[in-house]
């Protein structure tokens, strides 16, 4: 229920993004590296709930902007947008212990969940599915 930080920082393609800009709607929070080996074995279920039409920005943690271009080219960008935060202090402010970390930003911008760990279907359906709105549960209107 704590507010999410408010902030204003780039994007790995150089644009300017914040939270605000998914205000009226729930967002997940996934904290990732390429040098974080469990970033690797989620990815592909980040991958699977974009596609079912969740909205998922990416905080690129304490890593550098060109691998981490060259990952999501390689192995696919479930991200809307994916938030430099190269000395951390992104991740701070929200209170991150490392990667992967997955947050639920209720439509008012406050943190409702922060999962710490990989996000895997299981996980998905205990934790984060009972606070989705149906219409951007990634579920298709079927629970």
């Amino acid at each position: 229920g704590q507010p999410a930080p408010a902030f204003t920082a780039t994007t790995l393609e150089g644009t300017p993004v914040g939270l605000d800009q998914y205000r009226g709607k729930v967002v997940l929070l996934n904290v990732w590296a390429t040098w974080c080996p469990t970033c690797y074995i989620e990815h592909p279920f980040l991958l699977e709930l974009a596609a079912r039409g969740v909205a998922i920005a990416g905080l690129n943690y304490k890593d550098e902007s060109d691998p981490a271009r060259q990952y999501l080219a390689e192995h696919g960008n479930p991200f809307t947008h994916v938030i430099v935060d190269a000395d951390g202090q992104l991740g701070l402010d929200l209170g991150v212990y490392g990667a992967p970390e997955t947050f639920l930003i209720n439509p008012q911008g406050e943190i409702v969940l922060r999962h710490a760990g990989d996000l895997n279907e299981r996980v998905w359906k205990e934790k984060f599915l009972p606070l989705m709105p149906a219409e951007q549960s990634g579920q298709g209107g079927a629970q």
